[in-house]
């Protein structure tokens, strides 16, 4: 080397700064958030300013890092309307400030900082500022989700879906993938879940730590919706990749996720296996939510298998690392209600259990562990003899579980409850008994079957629907659905009528004899309303049609006035004009009948009873709906 020439790599200075933020931004998508603090706060060592593009970066990294509090400091060092910065530098500032007020639960501040990232964004260059966008749905959605608004971060979340189709390729993907994955599971869509952990494995290393994760998460995906074998499959390639790199809690952490896959799938044996290997990998590391977890885990696979002491003892543990914990999430607090609930089952203590239970049953109503908490309240009131109860918690299970595809633990002692579900009026409730009897006798749910091309007259189900099945043929499902449609004649498909005796699947050409004598007929597939013979198009009524078919699917009880206005859509009980809008609704149903006296009203007892509103029960009626829903 000449004496002009340098002995020792460039500083910062003798490099492009757009080349270090793009350096800096693939080791970021790159998961190396630890070696980007490392370097960055090297590279500004003795600098009296920083600049406002490694500025933003150092703050994400230290954040990813977990270094909150240094986060908190370097953001509040810096300007907080930094006029002269460059616009997409200005909008990650605001985002990142977004984050870390939302982790704070400072959700005002956290609002404002998002509304001057969208300014800031909104003066940016034309056809830049894509990532930032991305950040900013993001950001965006787990702030509504902490506001428990959830309209408005599934909103988000497909606007963050839309910004993510856009971008280039690359190894960002992953990372926004598995963020994409996290908040649709929040947003109790296991689903799509699924299909973003897919894509985030589909570009991660072999066996490399985002591998892992992604293997990890689209286990957890998969066993809630049934997939089993597939989820355990995930789960296990976890813990190989974790014992090859990951050793230590990492490696415990993806036994646990084995653990939740098992305990899915009605084997708390093995889960307790897994939980074991769990401890083992984790030894003496202190880690205190995943010592949390594990211990509520073993407890409910332990109630799951009737060792009741066993059991009541972990519980104990579970309660007392709670209380060591500054603060977990409200689906963690949920799972905690659940878990109790099930072991004071377990010990035969059934009053007990619906009195921890029955307070929690309508709260995080989508939640996987609420439809598990509502089938112990079903369980426990059917052994006390409350049938009312169990009807009621059963439907509510049934309901989450046929609108998100959750498919809950603790099928074979829940069968009964399933088989009490064939009755109900409501078609939702009956086609999910029949999905979970299915898995009942086969061990796997049954497989997403489109309708025969050729019958074109049925709209095609969403790829979200599952198949039914009569319910005397419950035992034959699952290996051959199709063959119950290749038998139908040309043009012909299976439906359901409801009527005031329950939910029955005919052929559509015996739509007419199932439907005889019905003086009130709903059709949601020809949108045709029949009254007396006399017939009524919905198609410039169809903001009445959902509340028509509520009444009718809930004919016997009736709906409250915050159900009625949930199913007519707009504004919800909260609005200001709430109690006027029932009324006018119920008019325009009445109108809509022809008669002022098929809907009645009712007081439920007791001294707060709630108003509602039900069909009278001399109406006779038939709702027909397809097999599928979208």
């Amino acid at each position: 080397m000449t004496d002009g020439r340098l002995s020792v790599p460039p500083g910062m200075d003798g490099v492009a700064m757009h080349a270090v933020t793009q350096l800096l931004d693939r080791l970021a998508a790159a998961d190396e958030a630890q070696f980007l603090v490392t370097w960055t706060e090297q590279m500004l060592s003795g600098r009296a300013r920083l600049d406002p593009a490694l500025a933003v970066r150092l703050l994400r990294a230290y954040r990813e890092t977990g270094r909150v509090d240094r986060a908190r400091e370097l953001a509040a060092s810096l300007p907080s309307s930094p006029s002269s910065w460059n616009p997409l530098d200005t909008a990650r500032l605001a985002i990142e400030r977004a984050i870390l007020c939302t982790i704070d639960g400072r959700a005002d501040h956290a609002e404002a900082e998002l509304r001057q990232a969208s300014r800031a964004l909104a003066v940016a260059s034309r056809g830049t500022g894509l990532r930032e966008q991305l950040d900013m749905h993001l950001t965006s959605a787990q702030l509504e989700l902490r506001l428990n608004r959830v309209q408005q971060a599934q909103a988000a979340l497909r606007l963050a879906e839309h910004v993510a189709e856009r971008l280039e390729d690359g190894a960002w993907r992953v990372a926004v993938s598995m963020s994409l994955g996290h908040l649709a599971m929040r947003l109790a869509d296991p689903r799509t879940a699924a299909r973003h952990y897919s894509t985030a494995l589909q570009r991660s290393a072999a066996r490399g730590l985002a591998g892992m994760r992604a293997h990890g998460n689209l286990a957890i995906a998969l066993g809630s919706i049934g997939q089993f074998d597939d989820a355990r499959a995930n789960a296990a390639t976890a813990c190989q990749i974790a014992g090859e790199i990951a050793a230590g809690w990492r490696h415990a952490d993806a036994y646990d996720v084995l653990a939740i896959v098992e305990i899915a799938s009605d084997r708390p044996v093995a889960a307790l296996q897994a939980l074991d290997d769990a401890h083992a990998a984790l030894g003496d590391l202190e880690q205190p939510t995943l010592r949390y977890q594990l211990a509520g885990h073993r407890t409910l696979a332990l109630a799951m298998l009737g060792r009741a002491q066993a059991a009541k003892q972990w519980l104990a543990k579970t309660d007392k690392l709670r209380a060591d914990l500054f603060q977990i999430d409200a689906i963690d607090e949920q799972d905690l209600v659940a878990t109790r609930s099930r072991t004071l089952e377990a010990c035969g203590q059934h009053k007990d259990a619906l009195d921890a239970a029955l307070p929690n049953a309508e709260r995080l109503p989508d939640a996987f562990v609420t439809g598990s908490l509502n089938l112990v309240i079903a369980r426990c009131s059917l052994s006390l003899g409350d049938q009312e109860t169990a009807r009621v918690a059963v439907e509510r299970a049934a309901l989450s579980g046929d609108r998100h595809g959750w498919v809950f633990p603790d099928r074979q002692q829940s069968a009964t409850l399933w088989q009490m579900a064939l009755k109900s009026g409501d078609s939702r409730v009956v086609r999910y008994a029949e999905k979970v009897l299915g898995v009942i006798t086969n061990g796997v749910a049954p497989p997403s079957m489109p309708p025969p091309s050729r019958a074109a007259s049925i709209p095609p189900p969403s790829r979200a629907s599952f198949p039914s099945v009569p319910a005397m043929n419950v035992a034959g499902l699952g290996a051959d659905d199709s063959s119950e449609f290749d038998m139908l004649p040309e043009g012909e498909t299976l439906i359901y009528v409801t009527t005031p005796q329950g939910v029955t699947r005919v052929r559509s050409s015996e739509m007419n004899t199932a439907t005889e004598g019905s003086t009130l007929i709903v059709d949601t597939i020809a949108h045709q309303l029949r009254v007396e013979g006399r017939e009524v198009s919905l198609e410039r009524r169809r903001a009445l049609e959902p509340l028509v078919v509520q009444l009718l699917r809930r004919a016997r009880e009736g709906l409250s006035a915050e159900e009625i206005l949930r199913a007519a859509g707009g504004p919800g009980p909260e609005s200001a004009d709430a109690e006027h809008r029932v009324r006018v609704l119920i008019s325009r149903v009445r109108d809509l009948l022809g008669d002022p006296t098929a809907i009645e009203r009712v007081r439920d007892a007791g001294e707060h009873g709630k108003t509602r509103y039900r069909l009278s029960p001399g109406v006779n009626f038939a709702l027909i709906e397809p097999l599928y829903t979208s």
